[in-house]
């Protein structure tokens, strides 16, 4: 059932992602081929060690000349203090390569702080869109070595780096080709120690990447492929994510949610994210990611109808979300995130309230170029009426 989705992550040209059980096998080779001295790898404070993977990293290590360094102190929602810390160990280390262990925290965290410490620069003057590219456009970075140990950003394979900037209370997106990862090993055994939750809201996360990334009918141009990517994954999530969540055991479950995610990635690497990411930015704190994007998708999806393009893609779901309209394969689609768990609304959720989501409508408003990249772009002149209806239907006011 897997060999589609193993093949597409094969074809993926900015990453080398090895799939499967042979992963550490694969990195041994990798690590005697390029012999690096001093590797230092970066984790959260507990996943890589319940999971097996700090063990497993260290004995395919056994026989390599590379000593290895550990930095354990990443929070679930790191921040920019965490990544400084970061920086200040990597210049401390001066390693040969990176490696970085787990979800999208350490894994994101990782990325920036590799690619400030490279730079010698200011973490600061990456946030943004292609900040080091665009002052040395002929410097190529050395990049992080990733063991994604959940099932959900597909960070893996993405050139996105999301850090929290407490002072300022938001969350702050690095999007740099430069720090895409150039190999990246997929072993879907680490994710079987997730816990229910967490295993919710990164499969949500996934599903909202695939989904967001195939209605973007005016980014089908950037990548051909994404498009087979997406309906792959959608397939694979919608077929294996309630067996994960009934079973954390089922190995061919985490197997498949491990291949869509990484898809996820892939895709969004190439078709932007629409609205649901957008005004899920700044709740972070209040409700996980991956179920506000989840929660969000049907009323977003609702607008994007208006655009009759999008209308004609949401029916080539119709074998996946059953309906013989697209406003019926959006309730089908709505249908299995509820019976995922998920509540009926963003009522639900204590921490999110009214008055959040109109001042979720005026913040998300300013984003122009967002706005303008949606499946449906919403002119900006109007950008705060529509994302209030949006946000309103959401939430169930």
């Amino acid at each position: 059932m897997l060999d589609r989705a193993v093949s597409m992550l094969d074809s993926y040209p900015d990453t080398t992602i090895i799939f499967g059980d042979s992963a550490f096998t694969d990195f041994e080779y990798l690590i005697r081929k390029t012999d690096p001295k001093k590797l230092v790898v970066f984790t959260g404070r507990n996943s890589a060690d319940t999971c097996g993977a700090w063990e497993k990293l260290l004995n395919a290590l056994t026989y390599t000349n590379a000593a290895v360094k550990r930095f354990s102190e990443i929070e679930p929602e790191p921040t920019v203090h965490t990544v400084a810390k970061m920086i200040d160990f990597l210049a401390q280390e001066q390693p040969d390569e990176v490696i970085g262990i787990g979800g999208g925290s350490a894994i994101d965290a990782a990325k920036l702080a590799y690619l400030a410490h490279q730079a010698g620069s200011s973490m600061h003057d990456y946030f943004g869109v292609n900040q080091f590219s665009a002052k040395y456009p002929d410097k190529k970075l050395k990049k992080v070595i990733c063991f994604p140990t959940t099932s959900g950003t597909g960070t893996e394979a993405t050139p996105y780096s999301n850090i929290v900037d407490p002072d300022l209370k938001v969350k702050k997106l690095v999007v740099e080709t430069q720090i895409i990862p150039a190999s990246s090993f997929v072993c879907p055994v680490l994710t079987s120690s997730m816990p229910r939750s967490v295993t919710l809201a990164t499969g949500c996360d996934a599903l909202a990447h695939l989904l967001e990334g195939f209605l973007n009918v005016g980014q089908d141009p950037r990548c051909p492929q994404a498009n087979d990517w997406a309906l792959e994954g959608i397939r694979l999530i919608v077929g294996n994510l309630p067996r994960a969540l009934a079973d954390g055991g089922d190995s061919a479950a985490r197997s498949a949610m491990a291949a869509a995610a990484c898809l996820g990635g892939m895709v969004i690497r190439n078709k932007s994210t629409g609205l649901p990411h957008l005004c899920s930015f700044s709740w972070y704190g209040r409700i996980s990611h991956g179920e506000a994007v989840a929660m969000l998708l049907p009323a977003c999806w609702e607008y994007y109808l208006g655009n009759p393009a999008v209308a004609e893609r949401t029916m080539l779901l119709a074998g996946i979300f059953p309906g013989t309209t697209p406003n019926d394969v959006v309730k089908s689609c709505q249908t299995f995130i509820h019976a995922l768990g998920l509540p009926d609304d963003l009522s639900a959720y204590p921490e999110l309230s009214a008055e959040l989501m109109e001042l979720t409508a005026s913040s998300a408003s300013e984003n122009k170029m967002k706005l303008e990249l949606a499946p449906r772009p919403v002119e900006q002149s109007r950008s705060r009426e529509i994302l209030s209806s949006i946000l309103k239907d959401a939430f169930g006011a």
